[in-house]
């Protein structure tokens, strides 16, 4: 057997040795093995299934994120009576909410509603104008920082009714509660999901800057509820409360109705960790 030239070496080997080589060789242009269109027709659909099912299964185990709604694609006006109760809020009649009356949270664009200016405004009928903000029956309107002025005198005519009267608190009860801490913006519908360690920084800056914190909590049965936290005393939250935004937690407080709204009534103290 004549031995053979490897081309452009200048050695010679056996010619069984050369072709030895030359069919374990790499050949880009080449069309694949047999063995390997055979592997890859029947391991590719499988992975394709494998990946499907794994991604149905995490899919499966996560938390229905809610049906919030933030509707930028038209400015609403509202005409209303605002107010602080303890954050702001515009009372609207609504013949479809308990006593005729629907509050909305007033809250700013991006995170801090710290500098909405009320003054000479609180406890007079208004237009306002914002994106609305809502999760089943709890609305919220985002005004803009520049675009336009958001607040201005209501149409001629216009009867604010039972909204110019401040809601009496009722008291309902001492509860224990167990739930989560999170901004009422991005819960309503801004962010989904809006709740969980993922969203823990965001929730705390929001409420840091003034949006107003919600306490969620769900029955035995699933069912949820979603209540307006202030403190013992019924005023706004501060700082003290951002260390538990976010995490399950656990405090006992009372419960009061404001109108439409169930406030939930607890110092930072009162809080704890489950």
């Amino acid at each position: 057997m004549s031995d053979r030239l490897i081309e452009g070496t200048g050695a010679y080997v056996a010619a069984d040795a050369a072709d030895a080589a030359e069919d374990e060789m790499f050949i880009g242009w080449a069309g694949a093995p047999a063995v390997d269109r055979r592997f890859l027709l029947w391991s590719t659909p499988l992975a394709l299934a494998a990946v499907g099912g794994l991604g149905y299964i995490v899919a499966a185990e996560l938390d229905d994120p809610g049906a919030g709604v933030w509707d930028t694609s038209t400015t609403h006006e509202v005409n209303g009576v605002l107010a602080m109760d303890p954050y702001p809020v515009l009372r609207t009649p609504d013949a479809s909410a308990p006593g005729g009356v629907r509050t909305l949270l007033i809250m700013r664009e991006q995170k801090c509603s710290t500098n909405l200016d009320f003054t000479g405004r609180t406890g007079r009928a208004v237009r306002a104008a914002g994106n609305r903000i809502q999760r089943q029956s709890r609305v919220a309107l985002e005004v803009p920082l520049l675009k336009y002025d958001w607040i201005s005198e209501p149409p001629a005519g216009f009867d604010a009714g039972a909204a110019l009267t401040p809601p009496t608190p009722e008291p309902l009860g001492q509860a224990t509660l167990r739930g989560m801490i999170m901004d009422s913006k991005c819960f309503f519908g801004v962010m989904k999901p809006a709740r969980g360690v993922t969203h823990k920084a965001c929730a705390a800056l929001c409420i840091r800057g003034g949006i107003p914190p919600t306490f969620w909590v769900r029955d035995r049965s699933g069912a949820e509820s979603l209540l307006l936290l202030t403190t013992a005393d019924g005023a706004a939250h501060g700082e003290a409360i951002l260390p538990f935004v976010a995490d399950p937690v656990e405090a006992t407080g009372e419960i009061v109705r404001m109108g439409d709204l169930l406030h939930f009534r607890a110092d930072a103290s009162n809080f704890r960790r489950v």
